[in-house]
């Protein structure tokens, strides 16, 4: 069956309540980095805003932020930023009401058409370890093809269980070489695990004939071989790194990103430490991004689900964006629905088998 893409459908905005509803009201930011009181904060649903009269729509709505209006007559638009970014002067939308009544109006059936007894805007609920994931499997399939023939921009937040096992590591490898991928995030040692298998042959110090398990003797040797080079593409470039997806997106012009954390010894030279600059250079990508795929890294799914939007703006048509998060536990797939990102569909699988299943559908 072709993939379709879901049409997006606006509000009726000649029903009374919406042409009857007031402009929204805006106040001024007098200090950087501070909201005014009563300010609107998003979720990740469709929002509008009623500027001089016109309703305008927030392509870029995620969860806790605020709207800044450009209320300059002919110009009416709103841009979405988060609280730290505000600056003295934008004007920021006040009011706490959804329904239309403060002119703020939040829709929750622009997918469904005219399919009023579904549920609101979402894809899945409540999956568990005995839910079939056939049907999302396939439909992943339709999506990445779907993204690649139309230039789509897929991201892939991926966990060190990728880097560790050999035959995932070839698979993504393979996928960002097929062009299904444009963008990675991911830790410093799911970067450095996969860099050391190419290097050494290892993973965390063990390969395949070594009794010596769970060393990172060759891990730091790693970290330490790219800092002395200046770079990781400067290692790859140098012939050392045999394989591996980091070899693959310096190749294939994949950017790939790496935010510290508290628990990092030693990074790679690419490796961000200051959040507020990865947070935004991650933002960079996702406010790109029409398919997010979430493997075996809980921390950075939910940090980076609650960072995108569920539906965008590309090439003038609203679109959904999609989500995907694998993990082997329930818990850390469905944390990201409880965190407010309902457009997620959580599949409870190794996702070392998952991404050797989406390889072996798009690449064999």
């Amino acid at each position: 069956m072709k993939f379709e893409m879901p049409k997006y459908h606006h509000p009726d905005f000649g029903q009374e309540f919406l042409k009857n509803a007031p402009n929204a009201t805006l106040e001024e930011v007098t200090r950087d980095g501070i909201s005014p009181r009563n300010y609107h904060a998003l979720s990740v649903y469709p929002e509008y805003f009623k500027i001089n009269g016109k309703w305008v729509l927030a392509v870029q709505s995620r969860m806790d932020t605020v709207c800044v209006a450009n209320d300059t007559p002919g110009e009416e638009s709103v841009n979405i930023v988060e609280f730290r970014n505000l600056k003295k002067g934008d004007k920021v939308v006040i009011g706490r009401t959804e329904d239309a009544s403060e002119g703020i109006y939040v829709w929750t059936k622009g997918f469904l058409g005219n399919e009023i007894n579904k549920d609101t805007f979402s894809f899945r609920a409540g999956r568990s370890r005995e839910t079939a994931f056939s049907m999302d499997y396939d439909n992943l399939y339709e999506v990445l093809k779907h993204e690649k023939e139309n230039n789509g921009y897929v991201t892939l937040i991926i966990g060190s269980a990728l880097s560790l096992d050999r035959d995932s590591r070839k698979a993504l490898e393979r996928l960002i070489r097929g062009g299904y991928v444009q963008a990675i995030f991911c830790g410093t040692e799911t970067a450095a695990f996969d860099l050391e298998r190419g290097l050494f042959d290892t993973s965390w110090g063990q390969n395949h004939f070594e009794k010596e398990q769970n060393t990172t003797r060759n891990l730091f040797a790693t970290i330490n071989l790219a800092r002395k080079y200046g770079s990781t593409k400067a290692l790859v470039e140098s012939g050392l790194v045999k394989n591996g997806f980091i070899k693959a997106c310096v190749e294939m012009d994949v950017p790939f990103v790496i935010a510290g954390t508290i628990r990092d010894r030693l990074g790679l030279p690419e490796t961000i430490n200051n959040v507020y600059e990865a947070q935004d250079t991650m933002r960079s990508h996702s406010r790109k991004t029409s398919t997010i795929i979430m493997m075996s890294a809980i921390l950075f799914t939910i940090a980076t689900g609650n960072m995108t939007p569920s539906y965008n703006e590309f090439d003038g048509e609203v679109r959904p964006v999609y989500m995907y998060t694998v993990d082997i536990q329930e818990f850390a797939v469905n944390k990201l629905s409880d965190r407010g990102t309902v457009t997620a569909v959580s599949m409870v699988t190794n996702a070392q088998d998952f991404i050797r299943n989406v390889d072996r559908a798009l690449n064999c």
